[in-house]
């Protein structure tokens, strides 16, 4: 059973998970028929921690923000050859925008380094742009919350393979932070997905 903070904690809590999400968002292109859906070439277990700078507070309006993401995709099942060798990944990035305890970050984006480990020991890395892409409704915090990173690479391996990372949020524990003075950390577990 999830604490009870109140309806003002509540809204920290939810508007923070959001603002934490790491890391989706991707472009769209106005097309005459449905584009057909990526083909997923790998997923993982994702695993990360999202590090605030300056922490995030309760300002409506948000504060210029830097999100230094550190994550580790393990237990790689490829759906093909192309990314069969795979067996894990670390991720190390920053993404800046305008984020905040009580209102939707806006406009975070930024570049995340991926190195690849493959089973035969050796590695390989891509650099790929990252955005922010939420859902939830931080007035309604018990309906949950949930965001995802989305990008495309932009240099080496899997070039122009596309990733997404998607997670769940302990809303209770990111209210916590913005009340006792700024949300300087918040952990994000969830899925990996490469496609092309």
């Amino acid at each position: 059973m999830m604490p009870h903070f109140g309806k003002k904690s509540a809204l920290f809590g939810a508007t923070a998970a959001l603002a934490a999400a790491p890391l989706l968002g991707g472009l769209l292109t106005a097309q005459a028929a449905p584009a057909a859906p990526d083909k997923a070439l790998l997923t993982c277990d994702m695993t990360g921690t999202a590090q605030f700078s300056p922490a995030l507070s309760g300002n409506p309006f948000g504060a210029a923000t830097t999100m230094k993401v550190e994550g580790e995709a393990i237990g790689c099942t490829p759906s093909g050859s192309w990314a069969e060798d795979v067996e894990s990944a670390t991720f190390s990035g920053d993404l800046s925008g305008r984020m905040s305890c009580t209102s939707l970050p806006r406009d975070v984006g930024g570049d995340v380094d991926i190195t690849w480990k493959f089973k035969d020991g050796s590695t390989e890395t891509s650099k790929a742009n990252f955005s922010l892409k939420l859902e939830g409704n931080p007035l309604r915090p018990s309906q949950g919350v949930s965001g995802a990173f989305v990008g495309e690479t932009t240099d080496g391996e899997f070039a122009d393979a596309k990733h997404k990372g998607t997670g769940k949020f302990d809303m209770a524990s990111a209210a916590g932070g913005c009340l006792a003075g700024g949300l300087s950390t918040l952990d994000f577990a969830g899925e990996y997905e490469l496609s092309k």
